[in-house]
């Protein structure tokens, strides 16, 4: 019974958001921080913010294989944000068009970003095609997107250095 009780516990835990970002710092110059980040990231664009929607999940979780259905079964309530972006320059990636979408977690303590509509962004992206198992068994894979947050250098334009932006078309031209 106690383990049962931990693991709901442990489930709600994880379900309401407790979490703390934790961003890794790889070291090394600015150059090479912004070259790591082109390798890794799916999609770097300049866009402008056209909108924003908070996109609602839930999750069905069994927490227990006794009593009746409403005890073992648990929903997992989570929220996205979900923006709209005008692309107006590429470096990186295959946005599906002129618009892009890119979700990031609404809060910051889950390294959640905030973009104000209107603003122009320099964003780098990430592509998600797999959910993780809540039972941490196998990913399920799921129609692919973009996300971002703050571990990454999304930022908005103003605030970017004219050799990031220099240096992301350089490497641009050498793919």
């Amino acid at each position: 019974m106690k383990i049962i009780l931990m693991l709901v516990l442990l489930l709600l835990i994880q379900a309401s958001g407790a979490k703390a970002c934790s961003c890794v710092d790889r070291g090394g110059s600015e150059k090479q921080k912004i070259a790591a980040a082109y390798q890794q990231d799916a999609l770097i664009f300049v866009g402008r913010v056209t909108g924003v929607e908070t996109i609602v999940t839930t999750d069905t979780v069994q927490v227990s294989d006794r009593g009746p259905v409403e005890q073992r079964i648990r929903l997992i309530r989570r929220e996205t944000l979900r923006y709209t972006l005008a692309v107006a320059r590429q470096f990186k990636g295959q946005p599906s068009g002129p618009i892009v979408f890119v979700s990031t977690e609404t809060q910051g303590s889950a390294c959640g970003i905030r973009f104000n509509v209107g603003s122009t962004q320099l964003v780098y992206a990430f592509q998600v095609s797999e959910k993780a198992s809540l039972y941490g068994g196998a990913p399920t894979p799921i129609a692919p997107y973009f996300a971002t947050s703050i571990c990454n250098r999304s930022q908005e334009l103003r605030s970017v250095r004219s050799a990031e932006l220099k240096q992301l078309a350089k490497l641009a031209k050498a793919d």
